[in-house]
């Protein structure tokens, strides 16, 4: 555990002198001053980086209210206990409205109150410890040797789907939403097959004018139409020997199907404004994001092609399947970004687990870029991802206001028993689980008595009064 700073304001000497002496023995650097001006002056002026303030209630000339107020203003980060002799209502209240985590009673014993700043300099510490990646599980180090970056269980079985295909040259159709990576499949299994000294050939039959389509895909021959200057070989012919990767085939315009299909029965071409064939071969791995078997019903896309095209299928799990091969795919993209920009950002685990609970419908197309962008637009060694594009921030601010509670909540499984415990265990604190429930303390309080919920800390039971707020 790292060595933590704790800012000490009391205007009793004695406790000052008490606390301060038994904080140092436990391994704690504690700052002590006996006024909320010092306290805050010292918050303002940066030198030290407190993990951790403990602020007394009473006070002459400003108060423990108004130092938190002060404190909070210079840094909304900094985790405040407050402490008093007091323990009315009143100063528990107000203490946790003015911005305190906890209220503890001056009267609490050492252990106890050791329990408690042990366990908020933990969960500092998880806040500004740098993401790292394990790299030993067998899932990685498969997955990295052909080229995919991640740990999932859904892409293992990807990957030794690849290396069973790779070992055939039969025809592959890679399903996927948009941004997880289909080429990169498709590019692997190549990599891994006989064919892997010669080209991948990579055509998006979605991105060509579709009057076009035929001559890129087949090639055509001088004067086949205005503009044919010279004689154009087609991407079949160019990738002779190797690997043609047809994307978006569920794009290609219908009329050109029935030459597709020809193409893959008999292995030949023709170029546009030829009547000789050629002959071709290849291995050919198409991918789509489109429904082919609406498509198919729809009159679209040829039920006979499908069926040709879809001897070898496999499908890419989306980003949201496998949230586990985030960490492993921001700190890839990172490294990256690093490379190319002559910098240094790390991130933080606790940002880290901002950006997995995202949606990212883009997939790791979508991820890629927000790390590029946060990488050209952070300041300081950590990625600021409080500089997410306006679409995916948007989803951040509203997983960061409800703490992901509202999925909890969400969760018609979930009793409202488990939702509390849930929020207990999570804030630490009544008050601050009722703030994130959005709900009155004292109901709060009422539903812990009628549901029997034992609060505990450290497998022993701990008096509400003392802890919490």
């Amino acid at each position: 555990m790292m060595r933590h700073n704790i800012l000490l304001i009391d205007d009793d000497p004695a406790i000052l002198k008490s606390l301060s002496g038994f904080l140092n023995d436990e391994g704690f650097y504690v700052k002590a001053v006996q006024s909320g001006s010092e306290g805050a002056a010292l918050i303002r002026q940066k030198t030290i980086p407190f993990s951790l303030a403990l602020i007394d209630y009473h006070m002459p000339l400003m108060n423990g209210v108004k130092t938190i107020k002060e404190i909070r203003k210079h840094n909304k980060e900094i985790v405040i206990l407050a402490f008093s002799g007091d323990d009315s209502i009143q100063v528990h209240n107000e203490s946790l409205d003015s911005g305190a985590i906890f209220f503890v009673s001056k009267d609490t014993a050492d252990a106890k109150l050791l329990g408690i700043i042990h366990r908020v300099c933990r969960e500092v510490e998880r806040k500004i410890k740098p993401l790292v990646v394990s790299t030993k599980s067998e899932n990685f180090r498969f997955l990295a040797t052909l080229g995919i970056v991640g740990v999932s269980d859904k892409m293992f079985d990807v990957g030794k789907l690849i290396i069973k295909y790779a070992a055939t040259d039969e025809t592959v159709l890679i399903r996927g939403e948009n941004g997880t990576g289909k080429e990169l499949i498709a590019k692997a299994i190549h990599q891994n097959s006989q064919r892997k000294t010669q080209k991948f050939i990579a055509i998006n039959a979605g991105a060509i004018p579709e009057n076009l389509v035929e001559s890129e895909l087949f090639g055509h021959e001088k004067g086949a139409f205005t503009g044919a200057t010279h004689d154009k070989i087609g991407k079949f012919q160019a990738a002779q020997g190797g690997t043609i990767f047809l994307d978006e085939i569920g794009d290609m315009p219908f009329h050109l199907q029935v030459k597709l299909l020809r193409v893959i029965q008999e292995r030949i071409i023709t170029p546009v404004g030829s009547n000789a064939t050629k002959k071709i071969d290849v291995r050919i791995i198409a991918a789509t994001n489109a429904p082919l078997e609406d498509l198919i019903k729809e009159k679209q896309f040829r039920e006979d092609l499908y069926y040709r095209l879809n001897v070898l299928p496999l499908n890419v799990p989306s980003l949201r399947e496998r949230p586990e091969d985030i960490p492993y795919l921001v700190n890839h993209f990172l490294d990256e970004a690093n490379k190319r920009n002559g910098t240094h950002f790390q991130i933080l685990e606790s940002a880290m687990e901002n950006l997995s609970k995202l949606h990212w419908a883009g997939n790791v197309r979508e991820l890629q870029s927000e790390i590029s962008r946060l990488a050209s637009l952070s300041d300081g060694p950590y990625l600021n991802i409080e500089l997410l594009s306006s679409e995916c921030n948007h989803k951040h601010r509203d997983l960061k206001k409800s703490d992901n509670l509202d999925v909890l909540k969400s969760k018609v499984t979930l009793t409202e028993k488990q939702i509390i415990e849930s929020a207990i265990k999570k804030y630490f604190t009544v008050a601050a689980a009722a703030r994130a429930l959005n709900m009155k303390r004292t109901t709060l309080r009422d539903k812990i008595k009628k549901y029997g919920i034992i609060l505990l800390r450290d497998n022993s039971a701990i008096e509400e009064e003392v802890i919490y707020g």
